[in-house]
């Protein structure tokens, strides 16, 4: 009987150790591999930490399938994150901005018959093989790290550019390929006034929802935690548009019920009016409550919103905004909306804009080092020190309420 109850305190000893160490809300930011070296990788992430995030979006910027050739080294960020305290999520997938190879017969094509600098998802021969050996490889790499968090989808319904990344834009209309003319029962319709649009628009649409299931299937064969969340999200102007349905067939409630969460972030510009972190804030409210009309109201919300300036983030001379006050509003927005996680981009960021030519220089690459990325300075979290400490009271106190 003693040893019974000697056993059972124990236990309960776990169990409340495990709750306390649970945080009631999560706090995250983005964070660019590649755009630190790896030394400091620690300090950044002991930073974010202090600082009061529980986790860490981590990803190699510019080439996002870097998760998948640059696995040690993923790995060792990974184990520094957790020796920070943070869990790690790992950004798997941008549309455009990754390395995986490109075979014409599994590229996006658009209603005027330009092939994209993207893949054709709705192929099923692609999912089957490219794309399921892709995320199963990334699943079984991290699955065991102690601060596995989950995997990100992100912009997933981007079309891409024509030819290259650097490419103009296509029609933006999808897709019209080779499958898609066998697999639909008419001449593709390429706007609405065409016979059969409607057939057109509500195949696409389960078309989407078979990637969603394969998607997030593949995953769960070589990594069936149920703890590793898997997070779709998209900018809410394309989550929420409804003429996506009519351009690439996107109905955002049918893709999102298989995403353990889904979220539609946005970019916000800021300025020295005294309502500007006011207007954010009412913009998440808006913006949160029509997600929920278009998905499942009980359905678990990342809110990521960016904590970069648009109107100075190529502006030479450190930012001034946001404020850490205006993110607070915006913070506060998305918590009183029911929101439980919210996630910043970002801490530390690189320069997206690569162009084809200067890709394979910039790309993360799998060889024993990697190159870094351009720069935004002093324009996201990490090198704007005079907001951190107000910042830092903040997100602390949420988890200590």
């Amino acid at each position: 009987m003693l040893r019974l109850i000697r056993v059972s305190i124990l236990l309960l000893c776990i169990c409340a150790t495990a709750l306390a160490q649970t945080p009631r809300v999560r706090i995250s930011a983005w964070y660019w591999l590649n755009s630190a070296p790896k030394l400091d990788w620690e300090g950044d992430f002991v930073t974010m930490r202090n600082l009061g995030f529980t986790d860490v979006l981590m990803c190699w910027g510019v080439d996002l399938a870097g998760v998948g050739t640059r696995i040690p080294d993923t790995r060792e960020a990974m184990r520094w994150a957790h020796r920070a305290g943070l869990g790690a999520y790992i950004i798997v997938w941008q549309p455009t901005a990754n390395s995986l190879p490109r075979r014409a017969v599994f590229e996006q094509v658009d209603s005027s018959q330009h092939r994209l600098f993207s893949f054709d998802v709705f192929n099923p021969d692609w999912r089957r093989t490219e794309w399921k050996e892709y995320l199963q490889r990334v699943a079984k790499a991290y699955r065991e790290e102690p601060a596995m968090a989950g995997y990100v989808f992100d912009d997933s319904f981007l079309p891409g550019p024509v030819g290259t990344m650097d490419g103009p834009e296509g029609t933006g209309v999808i897709s019209y390929g080779d499958y898609e003319r066998r697999r639909f029962a008419a001449d593709l319709p390429t706007n609405p006034s065409d016979s059969h649009w409607n057939e057109w628009v509500k195949v696409r649409e389960g078309w989407w929802e078979d990637w969603s299931r394969d998607t997030v299937g593949f995953i769960r064969e070589a990594d069936p935690n149920p703890r590793h969340e898997i997070y779709l999200e998209d900018p809410a102007d394309d989550a929420l548009n409804p003429n996506l349905r009519n351009t690439i067939g996107l109905d955002f409630g049918r893709v999102a019920r298989h995403f353990d969460f889904v979220g539609a972030y946005t970019t916000f510009s800021y300025d020295s009016s005294p309502d500007s972190g006011m207007k954010a804030a009412r913009a998440t409210r808006d913006i949160l409550s029509k997600l929920r009309e278009v998905v499942d109201p009980k359905k678990a919300t990342i809110y990521t919103f960016w904590v970069a300036n648009p109107a100075e983030e190529l502006q030479p001379g450190p930012a001034k905004y946001p404020t850490a006050d205006q993110i607070r509003l915006i913070c506060e927005a998305a918590l009183r909306s029911g929101i439980q996680h919210v996630d910043m981009y970002g801490f530390r960021i690189g320069d997206y804009r690569v162009s084809a030519k200067d890709f394979p220089k910039v790309a993360p690459g799998s060889g024993l080092t990697y190159p870094l990325t351009g720069k935004f300075p002093q324009k996201f979290l990490w090198d704007r020190p005079e907001i951190l400490d107000s910042l830092g009271n903040y997100l602390r106190s949420l988890n200590a309420r």
